[in-house]
């Protein structure tokens, strides 16, 4: 029998696992440098090349070079050499590292008689608790001991402590969790002699008096995920056998499976010698009440942890949408809202300005910037979740949010339009030196129309996103607002809406000019949200009429007329971009005139 170890552990700053595996005779090195089998680059405790790690026997020796400085920690214990064995852990630093244990076990399972029983929750309904009274009171513990698992690691460690308390004739125990792309190869095929099946997670225990070897069978694990119920294993069933698993002086295990969404590759692995009260012999009848605890103390850690991942995704997603949209969210299947149809959107990108200013100010200062972008990408998110938007993206000091998506519009652009004249009323408040939004502005952009939203993305990442022609147009129509110097630009479909849904005490709305987009043949028609008369707008009911009529003089020939209103609006951006693209033509119209200009920039 040959035997493999593999040393893994998990990089902090990017959640991956690393691990390298040490073939007999085949010693690996551990260290900081890159050209280490296993390189701990994030840890300065741990030296360039620190120790070397080589099977020995059936143990695993790890010892420090002459490079490495820091020793070795196993449990309270520092050394420059140790022994491991399987389930073991050890730390350099702050860095901890996992044993798991190898072994080709396909020689003996397959030469020992293999009894194999498959349970599921009706076929145990019917066996009492081995100690009902103890178990009952350690079921009644859970929650306090969930409650004190911060992540996987700690919720294995409690799974095989409790399992260890609960079943007096178990002798082994482990809580191991496979990542997704593990599980998958087990559920349709065994497990190759040469393939090493590493879990993410796994947690072991043993009775004190137990001085051999355990490791979880991998045949028996993947027997349990592919029939998706509580599997035992016998080996050697007849006490005259002599036969005993591949772990050492132990002849049964069941492995059970934790069920539940967000629980896949979770599982309870427990394993003794012998019967119940002492006897020799062990039958799946012995087993049945233990497996019957085991499985019930699956179901409650799957609930708990799947209602746990429940709460976690909520309170992720409240930072993206509205209280109205996450009870859609809730109350509805996910699988089916999650999937990418195609609706009417109305989207609207918010874009920072003043940012390049203020971090000249304060480049000194670095943290103090950061707090400047969270209060602006704050301020935007709000006005977004305040009219029932969703947030589908950030960029820098951008942000993206769109209508439409659970939620079906009832009133267009409306929503949308709220959010914008909200988000530009908060920037433009009246602010001191010490405010974190002084001296930032926002442009705002606003268009609707059909496409598809949903969760968009690959297999390996993915997220609630919208996709189409109007978002780009969105984009578009934000740039455009520092073109004719204005907060809010909106395209022809949302100045419909506008001009039929609000009264001129709610908001206004002035066409500001009919544009070639660069890059697009189309001319479209661009207008400006504007607030009420009198309140947050300096631009008066009068000034929008006479905008309005030079506009459509421009648009039909008549340039002389429309620079005649127009150089009298002082202080009015719309009417310099009028008045600076007539004059890049001599004012005068071009033979070809079709009442639009044509953009050579966003």
């Amino acid at each position: 029998m040959s035997e493999q170890f593999t040393i893994s552990t998990t990089n902090p700053e990017s959640g991956d696992v690393i691990s390298a595996t040490i073939e007999p005779g085949q010693p690996i090195r551990i260290g900081r440098s890159m050209e280490n089998d296993l390189s701990i680059v994030w840890n300065r405790e741990i030296s360039r090349v620190h120790a070397a790690a080589e099977a020995h026997g059936n143990e695993l020796k790890v010892a420090c070079l002459d490079s490495g400085r820091n020793p070795l920690i196993l449990g309270a214990l520092t050394s420059r050499e140790i022994f491991l064995r399987g389930g073991d852990e050890f730390q350099i630093g702050q860095t901890v590292f996992h044993v798991h244990s190898n072994i080709e076990e396909s020689s003996l399972d397959n030469s020992s008689e293999i009894e194999e029983f498959s349970l599921a929750g009706a076929d145990l309904a019917q066996y009492e608790f081995g100690d009902s009274a103890k178990q009952l009171h350690l079921l009644c513990d859970l929650p306090d001991y969930m409650s004190q698992a911060e992540n996987n690691s700690d919720l294995a460690q409690m799974m095989t402590g409790l399992l260890l308390e609960a079943i007096p004739e178990a002798i082994a125990v482990a809580a191991v969790l496979y990542d997704e792309e593990t599980v998958e190869l087990l559920r349709v095929q065994e497990p190759d002699d040469n393939q090493i099946l590493m879990p993410a997670t796994m947690r072991v225990r043993t009775r004190a008096n137990y001085e051999g070897r355990f490791l979880p069978s991998r045949q028996l694990v993947g027997r349990a995920f592919r029939l998706e119920a509580s599997t035992i294993h016998i080996w050697g069933v007849r006490e005259e056998s002599g036969r005993f698993t591949m772990t050492d002086n132990l002849n049964w295990a069941f492995c059970v499976p934790v069920p539940g969404k967000g629980n896949e590759g979770w599982c309870l692995y427990v394993a003794g010698q012998g019967g119940k009260s002492g006897a020799v012999a062990v039958t799946k009848e012995t087993l049945e009440s233990d497996v019957r605890f085991t499985q019930l103390l699956a179901k409650f850690i799957g609930s708990a942890r799947s209602i746990r991942l429940l709460q976690e995704t909520q309170t992720q997603l409240a930072s993206f949408f509205s209280p109205k949209v996450m009870e859609n969210l809730v109350t509805a299947k996910t699988a089916e809202i999650l999937v990418p149809s195609e609706r009417d959107i109305t989207v609207l990108f918010c874009d920072v300005r003043g940012f390049s200013r203020k971090s000249e100010q304060h480049q000194d200062n670095l943290l103090y910037l950061l707090d400047c972008v969270k209060e602006a990408l704050g301020a935007m998110t709000q006005g977004i979740l305040e009219f029932d938007g969703a947030i589908a993206d950030f960029q820098g000091d951008a942000a993206l949010g769109f209508w439409g998506w659970p939620v079906a519009l009832e009133d267009g652009a409306i929503p949308a339009c709220r959010a914008a004249l909200a988000i530009h009323r908060e920037f433009n408040s009246p602010r001191e030196s010490t405010d974190l939004l002084e001296g930032f502005s926002i442009g705002l952009g606003i268009a609707h129309g059909r496409a598809v939203a949903g969760q968009i993305g690959t297999r390996q990442q993915a997220k609630v996103g919208v996709f189409g022609p109007v978002v780009n147009q969105g984009a578009r129509l934000e740039g455009l607002t520092r073109h004719f110097d204005v907060p809010i630009c909106i395209d022809e479909k949302s100045a419909e809406f506008a001009r039929a849904r609000f009264s001129p005490d709610q908001a206004r709305v002035r066409p500001l000019a009919r544009i070639r987009p660069k890059g697009m043949d189309t001319p479209i028609n661009i207008s400006e949200l504007l607030a009420p008369a009198g309140g947050d707008s300096v631009i008066s009911d009068e000034h929008v009429a006479a905008y309005e009529s030079a506009l459509s003089q421009v648009i039909t020939g008549a340039w002389s007329d429309a620079i005649v209103t127009l150089s009298q609006m002082t202080d009015d951006g719309a009417a310099d971009f009028l008045l600076r693209h007539m004059s890049q033509h001599n004012n005068e119209p071009p033979a070809d005139w079709d009442g639009a200009f044509t953009m050579t920039s966003k």
